[in-house]
């Protein structure tokens, strides 16, 4: 199977899984093989050729469609995806994948405690931080007096359970004290969307969130960043639909906070939306500050550096109500504390965008010694955010572009213009030897060229 619009990644993984169940069932007819069906996402150019394509194969179960990217999701077999593979209309055929929340297990030190000292601190007041996850559970008392809006399709039961939304909600906006009467969550009066995509199967994929992306901007949602915990178990170029969706929804204004995934330690281990190009992507770290063994690694497949930054992820404690608390791991730990981080930055000053906050953080962070494909550009201390930077004062015009970096001679073409310049030196040194050698013949030849000899 070969095609210019099966997404390369699909095309591989579909050639390695033929070759594996024939190794397996090389005995057996292929009659399994051509019955299984895949979850993929159709792209095309534009609406009226993703219309005019479902017009056309009405036989074909359209699971879910999408408009901000014009596209489709359904369950086809390797047959089907071979034959449709030709029709005109199509721009491009990827695997939907399934998506894995970045939590390993059911506040270190960021600087949160000094900052909280400081004369005006903010706390993340009036900014809206969308949570993409299986849901958010209100009855717990860590969030009193916290307003969360519930933005879901499908009403859900949830009763007590602990999800994984409510855990990330109340790495924000948990309302417990410590013991310096410091409130635990990172942006306390920050406003939380509840975007539930929770199922009875919990399994997640791209069309999923895609479905979310396209409510958001279908209904005119406001939402100033959004924290997506999910990554997939393969790795990404950042060239995939979801990882294009999300640089969208950026240049749109959103800030979108992926974690770097619980896949690592190898290279290359960053998957989708973690790769995309305009997310913040979040590793993890100990309390002992090293990455945590399992915090995802770059490179992205086509070589970009990610994570962009580290933050704490390993063994987090949080209280939930009196006697209930809930001890965690996992990029998606790193990742709320990063949106919460964020909104304090945003309540400094709510024009700022995905470039402005990317500089200050990058300008502020802190190496821990480890190559920038396992920590990016370092931690983030929000005292020294707020410390070096006068956050509140960051205009557009003042993010000043990326130096572009000296080009770097190779070894050959500094030999031959050393060699150059060492033939011109040797001529010159003749020239002057001989200059001195003979100076009294020419002193007398000129001498009796004109006459004084």
């Amino acid at each position: 199977m070969s095609s210019e619009k099966i997404y390369p990644l699909f095309l591989k993984k579909l050639e390695n899984q033929v070759k594996n169940q024939i190794l397996e069932n090389f005995n057996a007819d292929d009659k399994s093989l051509k019955a299984e069906k895949f979850r993929i996402i159709i792209s095309f150019k534009d609406i009226s050729k993703r219309d005019e394509f479902i017009l056309k194969n009405k036989n074909l179960v359209i699971l879910k469609q999408f408009d901000l990217i014009p596209s489709i999701s359904l369950n086809l077999t390797r047959d089907q995806i071979q034959t449709i593979q030709n029709n005109n209309l199509i721009k491009r055929i990827e695997e939907d994948q399934k998506l894995y929340l970045s939590m390993l297990h059911v506040i270190e030190d960021i600087g949160l405690n000094n900052y909280r000292r400081s004369k005006k601190p903010y706390l993340g007041k009036n900014i809206l931080i969308g949570i993409i996850d299986n849901g958010i559970n209100q009855v717990y008392d860590s969030f009193k007096g916290v307003k969360i809006n519930h933005y879901s399709l499908i009403e859900h039961n949830k009763k007590e359970k602990i999800t994984h939304g409510t855990l990330m909600a109340n790495i924000i906006v948990n309302q417990f004290q410590d013991e310096n009467k410091n409130i635990i969550g990172i942006a306390p009066d920050a406003k939380i969307i509840d975007f539930d995509i929770s199922n009875s199967k919990e399994q997640y994929f791209f069309s999923d969130i895609l479905g979310v992306f396209d409510n958001i901007v279908q209904d005119n949602v406001k939402v100033d960043i959004l924290l997506i915990p999910f990554t997939t178990l393969h790795p990404s170029d950042g060239n995939d639909s979801l990882s294009l969706y999300c640089n969208l929804l950026v240049d749109k204004g959103f800030i979108i906070v992926c974690p770097a995934g619980n896949f690592g330690p190898e290279s290359y281990t960053i998957g989708s939306p973690s790769a995309a190009e305009k997310v913040f992507t979040i590793g993890s770290y100990t309390k002992d500050k090293k990455i945590s063994y399992f915090s995802g690694r770059g490179p992205t497949l086509d070589e970009r550096i990610k994570p962009d930054f580290c933050l704490p992820g390993s063994k987090i404690e949080i209280p939930l109500s009196e006697g209930l608390r809930a001890k965690l791991s996992g990029t998606s730990v790193s990742a709320a504390i990063c949106a919460g981080l964020i909104a304090l930055i945003k309540e400094s000053n709510p024009k700022m965008s995905y470039r402005n906050i990317f500089a200050i953080i990058k300008k502020a962070s802190i190496t821990l010694g480890y190559q920038n494909i396992s920590q990016g550009s370092g931690t983030i201390l929000i005292s020294d955010i707020f410390k070096t930077s006068t956050v509140k004062k960051v205009k557009e015009k003042e993010v000043k572009p990326i130096k572009k970096e000296k080009k770097l001679v190779s070894y050959n073409h500094m030999m031959l213009k050393a060699l150059g310049i060492s033939i011109e030196y040797f001529i010159f040194f003749i020239i002057l030897f001989y200059l001195i050698y003979y100076f009294d013949l020419i002193i007398k030849f000129f001498l009796r060229i004109f006459g004084v000899i």
